[in-house]
């Protein structure tokens, strides 16, 4: 599985992930969303995207981060690795991929991690993250969380 999903281009990766989340169910949700990672990205405190990346760590790119998720994703057990499998498989077949071009990765991902992220907008319209922390063992999630704070921290 790990082979199959890091031999997608960055494209089909970004369209395998997006298939994840409608076969989930999950698109309304993240259509919800619409903050753009900027504007998220401000709301981010320095000291805690410190915790998880290096100064000089550049950032993740749509298709690392989409990559990312998928082989997290596929790791949540045989129900999640045979979904994911099918999108990479549908996103590699030839023809026309028009999927979820308004919708950027990192709210496909932060909507995929539910249970471990939350978007809110307060009163004023500014929106904030909240990520529950875990004990970082799992490595697949912490890659995940990595590149999501890369991704929306433009490397800060």
């Amino acid at each position: 599985m790990t082979q199959d999903v890091r031999g997608l281009s960055d494209e089909a990766a970004v369209q395998a992930l997006a298939a994840v989340v409608e076969e989930l169910g999950l698109l309304d949700a993240a259509r919800r969303y619409d903050w753009d990672d900027a504007e998220l990205g401000e709301t981010l405190d320095a000291g805690y995207v410190a915790e998880y990346l290096s100064p000089a760590q550049p950032v993740a790119s749509e298709g690392e981060l989409a990559r990312t998720t998928l082989m997290y994703a596929a790791s949540l057990g045989e129900d999640m690795a045979r979904t994911v499998k099918e999108a990479a498989d549908f996103a590699r077949s030839p023809g026309e991929r028009s999927l979820f071009v308004t919708i950027g990765v990192p709210v496909l991902v932060v909507v995929l991690l539910q249970t471990e992220v939350l978007v809110k907008r307060d009163t004023r319209g500014k929106w904030s993250l909240t990520i529950h922390k875990k004990a970082m063992k799992d490595a697949a999630l912490g890659r995940v969380f990595t590149a999501l704070l890369s991704r929306i921290g433009g490397g800060q």
